[in-house]
């Protein structure tokens, strides 16, 4: 039994592009995009998923064909689609990594440094700590599966060669650069002013008995109520990933034209 290429290539052509655009969307994926991850994992689940959601999902119009320019530019627009969508996600993981880096380079435990796992970097263990927890809490809440309802939704709100990005969802992606250091920046400031407030107390005793040498006790005194702070801000930390998380999914279900 001999198949004609043109069948090949349209059968292809209807498993091919959603898997770039889920691929792209698992490669820059917190969790899923970090380099602890295996790429050759990333690919299998990429295809797994390929394969379950594909009696889902519209059926690719006839007229492009894979292996074309207009086939090109389809496959560029899935990509992009795709790794818009999982950025949101690091965006905000990446704003309690900026909440432990301000915590720790004010109470010093910014010391304490390490490679970061998921970006290969030298980033304060405190940054770390608050990352991993981002990550737990975003597997527990079950971000994961959200994420895969809402990429299979997009190939009905933005079908494959028919739509694609426009210049207001970049615009709104990089304003989430400004929204990260503000809502890390919000959430650390109970823990910035408490530490100004011991440091302008240690410079008061200081200027007022300079033989007692108050600078060698207040830098451990500084380190211990980092901790403290730390451990405090852990209680009210779920409520901000919530809320965190709420405007993210707000972001990518408008990137994708979707009534959340």
């Amino acid at each position: 039994m001999h198949y004609p290429a043109e069948i090949i290539l349209d059968w292809l052509a209807n498993y091919f592009w959603p898997m770039t655009r889920i691929g792209a969307m698992m490669m820059s994926m917190t969790f899923f995009g970090a380099r602890f991850v295996s790429m050759r994992i990333r690919l299998y689940l990429s295809l797994a998923i390929t394969f379950a959601v594909m009696p889902a999902l519209p059926a690719v119009p006839d007229t492009l064909e894979l292996l074309s320019f207009e086939g090109f530019l389809t496959t560029a627009q899935q990509v992009v689609i795709g790794v818009a969508m999982g950025l949101v996600t690091q965006f905000v993981t990446q704003t309690f990594v900026l909440l432990g880096q301000i915590l720790g380079m004010q109470s010093s435990l910014g010391f304490a440094s390490m490679v970061d796992p998921a970006n290969g970097q030298n980033t304060p263990v405190l940054g770390q700590f608050y990352m991993m927890l981002a990550i737990m809490l975003f597997l527990a809440t079950d971000g994961h599966l959200e994420m895969l309802n809402l990429v299979v939704m997009s190939f009905t709100t933005l079908p494959v060669g028919s739509s694609m990005l426009q210049s207001v969802d970049y615009q709104m992606l990089a304003g989430w650069f400004g929204l990260m250091f503000k809502a890390g920046l919000t959430m650390s400031l109970a823990g910035i002013i408490a530490l100004l407030t011991v440091n302008l107390s240690f410079g008061v005793m200081t200027r007022a008995a300079p033989q007692l040498n108050i600078f060698s006790l207040g830098f451990s005194f500084a380190l211990l109520l980092g901790l403290f702070i730390s451990w405090y801000l852990l209680v009210g930390i779920l409520a901000h990933y919530e809320d965190h998380w709420q405007l993210g999914t707000e972001q990518i279900c408008s990137l994708i034209r979707l009534d959340c």
